[in-house]
């Protein structure tokens, strides 16, 4: 899909398929079912997708609002998880839990963002 053609779908409210990074010359296109997990970075955005970290000039905030709902639960003020992504969510401390992914890296899910991601879950 061109670049153009993205700019449109986020006008219109409809949920991107891709994502494009711009490093320095080069630009990443990004298939929103490969990112496994977004981290909040003050204006930036890090984005982890097939093993690897890319930086993107966004607010975690404008970025959920354009993934798909169902794919995409933020389970904390820092984090989006892509759900496909979850292995098994594990009690940590006293109430407190953490979301184990497929490739075993470890996100703290608040309270929040606990009850989202078991309204997601469970639906």
């Amino acid at each position: 899909m061109p670049a153009r053609e993205l700019l449109e779908t986020r006008r219109d409210g409809a949920a991107i398929d891709r994502l494009l990074i711009r490093d320095r010359s080069n630009v990443h296109v990004i298939p929103i079912d490969d990112v496994d997990f977004v981290e909040s970075q003050d204006d930036y955005v890090s984005i982890r997708a097939a093993g690897k970290n890319y930086l993107k000039e966004q607010t975690i905030s404008d970025l959920e609002q354009q993934l798909p709902a169902k794919g995409f639960v933020r389970i904390h003020r820092r984090f989006l998880l892509n759900i496909a992504r979850l292995a098994k969510i594990e009690l940590s401390e006293k109430e407190s839990r953490i979301a184990i992914l497929l490739d075993k890296t470890q996100l703290p899910i608040s309270r929040s963002g606990y009850a989202k991601l078991r309204a997601v879950l469970d639906s």
